[in-house]
């Protein structure tokens, strides 16, 4: 028997995390290895309900069967092609496409109707919650290329597809499954903040497949603050506003006024946390690639040596056998009558 594989540091803080939300083993068991065909009796099983157990977490192991998804119809998916858009909700979409039902927020019809917008990459409501909505990472080669085209605007065909985009596209399938990228995105429960964490972590690593774990969890740091500089601004926003209000009242504005000032701050320090991460990341992976280009060079150095070395014994040996071959047809010229040789009218040092 094969032993079990080791758990990463990262799979064991997505267990600790995520065990008393999930519950079930063989659930758990799927979202750690990313594999939907595992359970709780596989390997994998055995391996997290070894390590829940040396953490003293309780775990499940009771099927729960799932209820029948709502297939939508031909008619219903061109309905909801023709009439989605930004400020219409789920809800409100899925009470006109299934007239007559009581539909309500979570409700099996809103999830038909939810999931196929985002299938479609039709127009995503705003303020759409994603509370209790499983992000799933895409896995299709064309689904992280339509991101890839989405979010950065390069366009990559698969007809067309060179060795580097490749790497790009396996890179970024892994980087979109890790535990920590799965775990912080879920924690965003409006779709708007989790599509643009999603949109800068593609944007800022797609084209680099050489990051280590390490690059991966900083760029979700800087992404998480994308969203909380987003949020600070919205704040201030609406404090700017508030203060606009309360220009007549010389205590709420003296409040607002500390307020927006610790806002400001909050701002500039995330904003500074920011431009520090980004500056060490491009740094360390500037001096990895200069590291590796200089040990390429060396060894293309050698190899070019080496040819060089080579070329020149190759045409020292033809020298050597045209040499061998000149002094063979004089020997051979030698052996001729002296007559001939008069005729001819040469010797052996002027023919050499």
């Amino acid at each position: 028997m094969k032993p079990l594989p080791e758990l990463t540091e990262d799979q064991k803080e997505f267990i600790k995390e995520n065990a008393p939300i999930i519950g079930d083993l063989s659930k758990l068991t799927r979202d750690v290895f990313m594999d939907d065909s595992l359970d709780g009796r596989t390997r994998e099983g055995r391996l997290v309900r070894e390590f829940m157990k040396e953490a003293g977490i309780d775990y499940s192991t009771r099927h729960i069967s799932k209820k029948d998804d709502i297939q939508l119809t031909e008619e219903q998916k061109e309905f909801i092609r023709n009439n989605s858009a930004a400020d219409v909700s789920s809800v409100a979409l899925a009470r006109l496409v299934f007239a007559g039902a009581e539909i309500k927020h979570m409700s099996k019809e809103f999830w038909a109707v939810h999931d196929f917008i985002h299938e479609e990459g039709l127009d995503v409501p705003k303020n759409e919650t994603a509370m209790n909505v499983k992000y799933s990472p895409p896995k299709a080669d064309s689904k992280i290329m339509k991101k890839i085209q989405d979010c950065v605007g390069v366009e990559i065909s698969e007809d067309k597809m060179t060795v580097q985009y490749k790497r790009c596209i396996e890179a970024l399938r892994k980087f979109m499954s890790a535990p920590r990228f799965l775990q912080v995105i879920e924690t965003y429960t409006g779709l708007e903040d989790r599509n643009l964490f999603e949109a800068e972590f593609v944007r800022a690593t797609w084209d680099k497949p050489d990051l280590t774990t390490d690059e991966i969890n900083l760029y979700i740091n800087v992404c998480m603050d994308y969203i909380h500089l987003k949020r600070i601004q919205s704040a201030m926003d609406k404090l700017n506003r508030m203060f606009d209000e309360a220009e007549e009242q010389q205590d709420m504005t003296i409040r607002l006024t500390e307020i927006l000032k610790t806002k400001s701050e909050e701002y500039n320090q995330c904003e500074k946390r920011m431009e520090s991460l980004i500056s060490k990341l491009q740094g360390d992976r500037s001096k990895r690639i200069a590291s590796q280009v200089s040990k390429n060079a060396s060894i293309l150095n050698l190899v070019q040596l080496f040819q060089e070395e080579e070329e020149r014994n190759i045409m020292l040996k033809m020298a050597q056998m045209q040499q061998k071959l000149i002094s063979t047809e004089m020997d051979e010229l030698e052996k001729m009558p002296d007559w001939k040789a008069r005729v001819l009218g040469i010797s052996r040092s002027d023919s050499l």
